[in-house]
């Protein structure tokens, strides 16, 4: 059930409906259950059983570690949840790494039977994440009141964030399921939002996959200017994509009376790559702060370690993303070049200047420090990876995209960054604000004109694969 299809806004609508329609908070709570269960369950009915066995799962560790604070319970859990989610993700792709060692047939052959087949369910990513965000907390006594079955279900599967994030904490949503009460500040926002990340996804991202996927899917055959021109493309496309999503979650979220964490601060306005991952994917980059950077030792065992743990909180961060070499070298590049910076900073050998035209160049140094690593995201293989890197370094010939496709995805590549710097400003200008009633209606009609214009069939948002 995508959130940009026609089925979404029908099960949206009926959920708010029947949702505000309910007077009292118990009613309500069973309500946000009950549509969670089967927004999951229109995906696959068997995953959801598998899902909320997960659910039940963890809850009955959680209650024994309210009781009890046993780091044997603790290590338990998080090994169950950490194999739960390496069955599903990574059965293939370490069974294939010991078959290229072992030469073992019996292995080589499993992705190709027809009888064994392993499909990842949807969220597990998140979902895995979120769960043992709650219980770590729950052991290192962050959470001081144990909640029922029901109230750490709505937490895991609530809807609008259940299939890509954000990752949420417990005083994130919790709180506020406690007081379920409508908010009329909400609504604005919440339409707002929702727009915003149709337009993001519908209209940019979906758009600019068209034009650059065959590429990615054969950069062999490309010059070394299209390829540089679809790496560009990419990285706007991943963030009109994630943030996009990321914007209609909050937006239904706000809707139903709920504040759910921001992902995206207008990440390609950094002047850094640390400060850069402040402001991508926050939600992820916290969690990994909190419960893998800490806890290997941070920065409190040394320089030399505190920068290994930042490379391998990393490249295990790089893994999280999928079951692929270049998701590892990706997330190995980030944790080495934050390390770096993190020695540049300790010999002073960061210029400090605040002038403009130094603030441009460090922004333009952070935006191509996440382009290089969006390329080897993207790329199929390491393999495309060097392709795609040595034809753009060596000015490399062959065929191009036409004339009418390279224009299209530069304006929206540009029409990307001037939706990102208005979302940079925290202010709505007063005009704006004095004239809302009338713009907001009109903005709604114009997205609704542009998305008939140029909306081309509807793509899974990039993070559902993850």
């Amino acid at each position: 059930m995508l959130f940009t299809s026609l089925l979404f806004a029908a099960f949206f609508l009926v959920v708010y409906i029947a949702f505000w329609s309910i007077p009292n908070q118990k009613g309500k709570e069973i309500w946000l259950l009950l549509s969670s269960i089967v927004f999951y369950g229109s995906w696959s009915l068997g995953f959801l059983i598998h899902f909320l066995a997960v659910i039940g799962m963890n809850y009955y560790f959680i209650h024994r570690l309210h009781k009890n604070q046993s780091k044997k319970l603790i290590v338990t859990v998080v090994v169950i949840n950490l194999i739960n989610l390496g069955i599903f993700k990574y059965f293939y792709f370490f069974t294939d790494i010991f078959a290229s060692l072992s030469g073992l047939a019996v292995l080589t052959n499993l992705r190709s039977s027809t009888t064994f087949k392993i499909i990842l369910p949807l969220a597990i990513s998140f979902y895995t994440f979120q769960m043992l965000a709650y219980i770590i907390d729950v052991y290192r006594k962050k959470v001081p009141e144990e909640i029922s079955l029901m109230d750490f279900a709505i937490f895991i599967l609530f809807f609008p964030q259940l299939i890509a994030g954000p990752i949420m904490r417990s005083q994130d949503f919790l709180p506020e399921l406690k007081n379920i009460k409508a908010k009329p500040e909400y609504l604005s926002p919440g339409l707002s939002f929702i727009a915003l990340g149709i337009l993001k996804k519908v209209l940019i991202a979906d758009n600019l996959a068209l034009l650059i996927d065959p590429v990615w899917n054969n950069p062999n055959d490309y010059n070394w200017l299209t390829i540089l021109l679809v790496m560009h493309g990419f990285t706007w496309q991943i963030y009109c994509d994630f943030s996009g999503y990321t914007d209609i979650a909050r937006g239904c979220a706000f809707l139903l009376g709920f504040r759910i964490p921001e992902n995206f601060r207008s990440p390609f306005l950094a002047d850094s790559a640390r400060d850069l991952w402040l402001r991508w994917h926050v939600t992820l980059s916290t969690w990994l702060r909190d419960y893998l950077y800490i806890p290997l030792g941070g920065n409190r065992l040394g320089e030399f370690r505190s920068y290994m743990n930042l490379v391998l909180t990393f490249t295990l961060g790089g893994l999280w993303h999928g079951a692929n070499f270049t998701y590892i070298l990706w997330g190995f590049y980030h944790g080495v070049i934050l390390a770096l910076e993190r020695v540049f900073e300790r010999f002073n050998w960061r210029v400090t200047s605040t002038s403009f035209l130094w603030k441009l160049v460090c922004i333009f140094y952070a935006y191509h420090i996440f382009l290089l690593g969006a390329t080897m995201f993207r790329s199929n293989t390491i393999w495309d990876y060097f392709t795609i890197m040595t034809k753009v370094s060596t000015i490399a010939s062959g065929i191009s995209i036409s004339a009418t496709d390279f224009e299209t995805i530069i304006y929206l590549c540009f029409f990307s960054f001037l939706i990102q710097l208005a979302q940079y400003f925290e202010t709505i200008p007063n005009w704006i604000q004095k004239s809302k009633r009338v713009l907001i209606p009109l903005s709604y009609i114009i997205l609704l004109y542009l998305i008939s214009l140029y909306s081309k069939s509807g793509k899974e948002f990039v993070y559902f694969q993850f």
